[in-house]
């Protein structure tokens, strides 16, 4: 287990079936994929997604993430954890099945993702994510977990901001450390 939070638990994917069925659908459903550029899923094979995992290593930080539920073992989505770049940047992904949106689960992951970077990476200064222009559910995570939308120009905790500015289909929000509360 990685973390946990009132209603889930964080933990390392495997390459037993479960695990990667779970991938498979999550990253075949068009649905969860269209907020990332891919409309038609990612159309990747089991196979494939087994390759992946062999390939990530021991890192937490290197590694796909399940979010699984904990009164029924449902898993509902992934997540990942980047360590910093060396501006102090890192980055959180959330990834739900779609009858699990609107619930509160991504913003307990993304909460869940947030405290444990603050908490045990001391040289991450700041956690950034770049939600499709579209995607207005992962928008109100980010604020909901206190990142606010970076505009360019402006200054900033963290140097160098406009650096991470996405394309123009996306907007860039951080939570910085400064204003982050442990379990906000």
């Amino acid at each position: 287990m990685v973390f946990e939070t009132n209603r889930l638990i964080v933990r390392k994917a495997t390459s037993t079936d479960r695990d990667v069925d779970m991938y498979y659908r999550l990253w075949n459903h068009p649905e969860v994929m269209v907020n990332v550029g891919f409309p038609n899923g990612l159309c990747i094979s089991k196979e494939d997604i087994i390759s992946q995992f062999k390939h990530s290593g021991e890192s937490i930080y290197k590694c796909r993430l399940m979010a699984i539920r904990k009164y029924d073992e449902t898993a509902i989505g992934e997540c990942k954890l980047a360590l910093p770049d060396s501006n102090g940047v890192s980055e959180t992904d959330v990834k739900l099945f779609p009858e699990y949106w609107n619930q509160g689960y991504g913003t307990e992951i993304k909460q869940g993702l947030v405290n444990y970077l603050f908490a045990n990476v001391p040289e991450c200064m700041a956690i950034k994510a770049d939600p499709a222009k579209t995607n207005i559910g992962s928008q109100k995570i980010q604020e909901h977990v206190g990142a606010i939308r970076i505009e360019q120009g402006k200054d900033y905790s963290v140097p160098n901001t406009d650096r991470y500015i996405p394309n123009e289909r996306h907007y860039l929000y951080m939570v910085f450390r400064e204003t982050w509360s442990n379990g906000s």
